[in-house]
């Protein structure tokens, strides 16, 4: 029979060896997790940042989710509203499945963005609605890469008297898709339910 104190040190021993291979069995799970690969350059994608400062870009979002990604300005009365109410409606459409969707509205003005409540914007339309913005460097790669049509047209020297004029489609896209699907921003609901539904189905690349 062992002594205690054996008997003491085999119960310790025996337990640290179970933490270790606890341990090395997680860790080797965090890093089988797949992530996105930085994208290639001449690939869609912004470098932004949201209301706090925290910035942004396609690689961000968790791997397996799906974005809606649609630009326009705060300042919108009807374009910008009526293409995301019906991004709402398609993702609530998706009932549980809508919690893999993430809709990301990209403000091409951002001086007004800096100056009304984006947030408050974009919340109108759904808790999971997520605003970006830049400067207008960054706006400009952003609707550079995505082929968006968007332009200032000055009214008079004042520099606040200008509009906004802009074309965007709705994309959807996994991060790790090389390029987005695109629909035309006057897609109903059910329109955009079905890309949202074939997109995640597919397994992400």
């Amino acid at each position: 029979m062992l002594p205690a104190s054996s008997a003491a040190r085999r119960v310790i021993t025996g337990a640290l060896g179970v933490v270790l291979l606890t341990g090395v069995t997680t860790a080797a799970y965090v890093g089988a997790v797949p992530r996105p690969a930085p994208r290639d350059p001449g690939l869609e994608n912004f470098h932004l940042v949201d209301p706090a400062g925290r910035a942004y870009s396609i690689e961000s979002f968790p791997h397996g989710s799906v974005l809606v990604i649609y630009f326009g300005y705060t300042t919108c009365l009807r374009a910008c509203p009526v293409a995301l109410d019906n991004i709402a409606e398609a993702v609530d459409s998706l009932g549980a499945r809508g919690a893999s969707v993430r809709p990301v509205f990209i403000d091409v003005d951002p001086e007004r963005a800096a100056a009304l409540s984006m947030p408050l914007f974009t919340q109108s339309f759904g808790p999971s609605f997520l605003g970006l913005t830049g400067s207008a460097e960054a706006v400009e790669q952003a609707t550079r890469a995505f082929k968006v049509l968007a332009e200032r047209v000055q009214f008079s020297a004042d520099p606040t008297d200008y509009a906004m004029t802009h074309a965007s489609p709705i994309f959807v896209m996994r991060p790790s898709d090389p390029h987005p699907v695109s629909l035309p921003a006057t897609s109903p609901p059910a329109a955009i339910e079905a890309v949202l539904r074939d997109a995640l189905t597919k397994e992400p690349g």
